[in-house]
Formats: C-alpha cells, sequence, structure tokens
C-alpha cells in the first residue's frame, strides 16, 4: 500500500521501538499537512480574498523536505524541520486573517503533534523546546499585530466561509490524526509483542543450550576426576611397592599433589555451580587427607583451622590447593623433631576486602633456606611457580618457624 510506504519512509529494523515510532508519527503529520492543503484549496470557489499562495507553497515544500530528510536518514533534522516550520506556518495565517476566522485552532493540532512524537528514552528538553516554540507562536498572535501580513478585502461572508473551513479541517484532522496514531502505535506493538515472542523462544533455546554445556561440563569434570582417582590408585600401589623410605615418601607426595587436584574436579561435580567450589570445606579435606597420608606424625601434630567462608574459581583453586599441599607436606616431612614440645600446623584463610590472605604457620625447628636458596627445593620453588599462576604474592619466614602468607585477588 503507498501510504503505508510513505509513512514507513526511512524506518529501518535496526531502530529501536521510540525512533520507528517518531519517524512514522512524522511522516503521517507531514502527509496529513500535504492532504489538509489540497482540502483547504478549494475555498477559493467561496470566497473572494485573496488565497495565501506563498505560505502554501512554504508549507508544501516543508512536508515534502520532511519525507526526503527521513527518507535520507535524516531524522532529527525531518523533526525539527516540520515542528519549527509548521509553527511559522500557523502564525503567519492567524496574522493574514482576522482572529475570528479560527486559524488558531490549528495549534491544538501542532500540540496533539508534539505530544506523540515524545521520546522517553531521550531528554526531556527537545520536547520542552517544541512546547515553548508553540507557546510563543500562540502568544504572539494574541499579543502583537502584523498589519503586513494582513490580507485585505474580507468580507464577512468570506469570515464565515473561511471559519466552517477552519472547524471542519480541525474537527476532521484531529479525528483521523488520532485514528491513525493509535493504529500506528498498535501496529507497532504488536511487532514488539511478536519480537518478544520470538526473543522469548531464543532465550528458551539458550537455556537448553547452557543445560546440555552443563550436563556435558559436568560429565567432564566426573570423568577428570575419575581419572585423576586411576592416577591416584596407581601411585598408592606404586608406593606399597617402593624399594626405599626415600622412594615411599617421593611417591606419597606426587599422589598428594594428584589427590589436590582431583578433590577440585570432585566438588565442581558435586556443586551445582560448576564454575567455583566452597574453598572453605575443599581446604578442610585436603588437610585431612594429606595429614592421613603421614600417619605416623599425625598422631603428634595438632592442626589449627581458622578459615572464612570463600568461593573459587577452578583456575585459583588447583594453583592454591597444590600450594597449600606443598607447604603442609613440607612442614610435616621437615619442621618437627623430637625436641618440639606441642607440634602445631596453624592454616588461617582472611577474606580483606577484594584480597584473601592464606598463611600456613608451623613451630618447628624453622630452616637457613633463604630467598636465594629457594631455587634448591623442589616444594619451595613449586608453590612460587603456581603463585605466579594466579598473580598471588607470597611471603617465607623460617625463623622460629615455617610460615607462608599468600595473598591474591577473588
Amino acid at each position: 500500500m503507498i501510504l503505508n510506504k510513505l509513512i514507513n519512509l526511512g524506518v529501518t529494523n535496526e531502530l529501536e521501538f521510540y525512533q520507528k515510532r517518531e519517524i512514522r508519527i512524522v511522516n503521517l503529520f507531514a502527509l496529513i499537512t500535504l492532504v489538509s492543503l489540497l482540502f483547504g484549496l478549494t475555498n477559493i470557489l467561496f470566497v473572494s480574498v485573496k488565497y495565501p499562495s506563498p505560505i502554501v507553497l512554504f508549507t508544501t515544500s516543508t512536508s515534502i523536505l520532511v519525507l526526503l530528510f527521513n527518507y535520507y536518514k535524516k531524522y532529527d533534522v525531518a523533526t525539527y524541520f516540520f515542528v519549527i516550520p509548521i509553527n511559522i506556518n500557523v502564525f503567519i495565517l492567524c496574522h493574514q486573517y482576522d482572529e475570528s476566522v479560527g486559524n488558531y485552532l490549528y495549534f491544538f493540532l501542532i500540540i496533539f503533534c508534539v505530544a506523540a512524537l515524545h521520546n522517553p528514552t531521550r531528554s526531556n528538553y527537545r520536547t520542552i523546546f517544541f512546547f515553548c516554540i508553540i507557546f510563543i507562536s500562540f502568544l504572539s498572535t494574541k499579543l502583537f499585530t502584523f498589519n503586513g501580513l494582513l490580507l485585505p478585502g474580507t468580507s464577512e461572508g468570506d469570515v464565515e466561509v473561511l471559519l466552517f473551513y477552519n472547524q471542519i479541517i480541525a474537527f476532521t484532522l484531529s479525528i483521523v490524526l488520532v485514528y491513525l496514531v493509535v493504529k500506528l502505535i498498535n501496529k507497532q506493538t504488536q511487532e514488539t509483542l511478536i519480537l518478544l515472542d520470538k526473543e522469548k523462544e531464543a532465550q528458551i533455546k539458550i537455556s537448553q543450550s547452557l543445560k546440555e554445556k552443563e550436563v556435558l561440563l559436568a560429565e567432564l569434570q566426573h570423568r577428570v576426576k575419575n581419572n585423576l582417582a586411576v592416577i591416584t590408585g596407581l601411585l598408592n600401589l606404586q608406593t606399597e611397592k617402593a624399594p626405599c623410605n626415600i622412594s615411599k615418601d617421593l611417591m606419597i607426595e606426587s599422589r598428594n599433589r594428584v589427590m589436590s587436584i582431583a578433590m577440585v574436579h570432585n566438588r565442581l561435580y558435586k556443586h551445582q555451580n560448576l564454575s567455583t567450589i566452597d574453598f572453605k570445606t575443599y581446604v578442610s579435606e585436603l588437610v585431612s587427607e594429606i595429614m592421613e597420608s603421614f600417619p605416623v606424625r599425625k598422631k603428634q601434630i595438632k592442626v589449627i583451622q581458622e578459615l572464612d567462608n570463600l568461593e573459587l574459581e577452578i583456575t585459583k583453586a588447583v594453583p592454591i590447593g597444590l600450594i597449600i599441599n606443598e607447604a603442609i607436606t613440607n612442614s610435616l616431612k621437615h619442621a618437627f623433631n623430637q625436641n618440639i614440645e606441642n607440634p602445631t600446623i596453624t592454616i588461617e584463610m582472611k577474606n580483606i576486602n577484594d584480597s584473601t590472605k592464606i598463611s600456613l604457620i608451623d613451630n618447628g625447628i624453622g630452616s637457613n633456606v633463604t630467598i636465594g636458596d629457594k631455587d634448591q627445593s623442589l616444594g619451595l620453588s613449586l608453590i612460587e611457580s603456581l603463585a605466579d599462576q594466579i598473580d598471588a604474592n607470597t611471603e617465607f619466614n623460617f625463623k622460629n618457624g615455617t610460615s607462608l602468607v599468600i595473598t591474591f585477588k577473588k
């Protein structure tokens, strides 16, 4: 339909709801202005006064240009180019004829136009500006008289005919405008509802896809956990066949490293959130498992845990779990001798603003290792390497026991 194509000049799918509505309403008012001018042209058959050709031509060209601006996607220019000149047009018409012909009635149609153009996603200042123009134009017609604009030779009969024309046009336009604008908004609302239905369908598909991926991820975590459990079992078997205590300790250390990773995947598999784990519970379980792997030392050493609640991503949980494993293993193997009374390992985990601080402290014999000597120890070098992976800061102290403090962003 030609009318529908003209109303939709410049409308594209990527525009948002209110932008489309503004373009369509501007086009609609421009078209109605053109139709009204054609209808008003018929009054020359009934009145003797000179027809205001200049202002009619001005309004006609303005309405056509508005349609062209929207067609070339100059949307703001089209809106301003319609509202401002149409006010000028009505202002001049009001001064070309006597007030009794009722040309001021068209100001109310402009008010309706500006109200319909209001875009709630944009600043209210534009709408206020438009209303100010209307108010100033209307007030000027009441307060000032410009005799140079007045058309001479208007008889009482002409006034009656022109008043009739203006009343009919204003009344008819009001009904037509309200009907077409409401129809336009209803149509656009239906389009929006259709888009919402499509969006809901897309969201359902996305939700289903996410559920499928969560199932696959859970299965992946389960398989990783099982594979690591197999490796742990193999290392247990190898530990039993170790030819000497040194080899046995090395096997236990390797098994504990694998076990600390396996426990992360085990907790992920059991947890609803497949990306984070309850790190407080994980640390408690990890410490228990490590202590179980050194049964002789376990009977002698007390472990104190002071842990804040913490949800941690797998990318940080695995390295920190390995660091804790290395630190506790080192304390169990080297920190205590027969001269240490009440051997104790203290594990603290504190949340400080957006960071977490983990302290692992024993009251053992300490060490003569210095910062430069840490590369000589596999455990200490491994701790620093793991800390670098998560941009964590590490602090070692080997005096009066051994302490390791690691600080990292959550």
